[in-house]
């Protein structure tokens, strides 16, 4: 049973970020969720996702850019540190499991 788990289905908000972290490469970017929240009224959310090794290869492979749909199954990771100020601030972000392009079919 998982406790800690989201299925995400979003627009990508900007190119994703390619970075080398401890001889492991990370990639990040930023997901647009979009909601009907009733009367025609619609609430997104934004979330940070970072993936992993194979997840930045992934997202190379398939190029990856801003406006992209993509389809995320994974879990929520919280961050907790203590800014310049000395308050205590808390973000959180998207681990992936799986991730994937969402690819519209081509018209004949």
């Amino acid at each position: 049973m998982l406790n800690n788990r989201v299925l995400l289905k979003g627009n990508l908000t900007r190119d994703p970020e390619y970075k080398n972290v401890s001889d492991k490469e990370l990639v990040t970017f930023r997901v647009a969720v979009n909601e009907q929240v009733g009367n025609g009224r619609e609430e997104t959310l934004y979330l940070d996702v970072d993936g992993w090794g194979s997840h930045a290869d992934y997202s190379r492979n398939v190029d990856l850019s801003k406006g992209d749909r993509v389809i995320i199954d994974g879990r929520l990771r919280q961050r907790s540190w203590e800014d310049k100020e000395g308050n205590n601030r808390v973000s959180y972000s998207v681990l992936p499991s799986t991730f994937s392009k969402v690819v519209k079919p081509v018209k004949a």
